[in-house]
């Protein structure tokens, strides 16, 4: 009997074997967490992770797994997870909390010194108001990351500026 034959009763072990390997496999991740802690933030993970990266943008692999995926899918796999999600999120209050400190501290940093909203120009408002914002929020972003892989004198990558200029 072959393996497409035998495909139903492989699907059904797959399943139960998960199940039963799930405690094995939760100590086995604890264990190993320094391991995964380190390597996953090494130079030799970075390059890795880019050429994957680069090579399903290229191949569109994401599109290309999206095609086997239906609305449905989609919604059960969001409904079985529901009380995974409220779960995790309901006792992660601190470290959200933590994560955002830096964040809210530049939205209070910048804030003050926009300038007043222009009545009847919306435009202007957009780039005197909400893009030093953006761009404040988002170099803090990648400047943290940088600086937290590649140390201290790191710089972030350059963005593309706006299509329009600021006046």
């Amino acid at each position: 009997m072959g393996v497409l034959e035998r495909l139903g009763e492989i699907a059904g072990k797959y399943a139960t074997n998960a199940v039963n390997a799930a405690p094995e496999w939760a100590r086995n991740a604890s264990q190993a967490a320094e391991k995964w802690d380190r390597n996953s933030k090494s130079a030799d993970a970075e390059r890795n992770y880019q050429v994957g990266v680069e090579m399903a943008a290229r191949n569109q692999l994401r599109l290309k797994g999206l095609q086997r995926v239906s609305a449905a899918d989609f919604s059960n796999a969001v409904s079985g997870a529901q009380d995974v999600y409220a779960y995790k999120v309901s006792g992660a209050g601190g470290k959200w909390q933590n994560r955002f400190e830096p964040y809210a501290s530049e939205l209070d940093r910048i804030v003050p010194g926009l300038p007043s909203k222009v009545p009847g120009q919306p435009r202007e408002n957009v780039m005197n108001r909400v893009v030093p914002i953006a761009e404040a929020l988002h170099n803090k972003k990648v400047g943290g990351a940088v600086g937290r892989a590649l140390g201290v004198g790191a710089t972030a990558p350059t963005a593309p500026r706006y299509p329009f200029a600021r006046r």
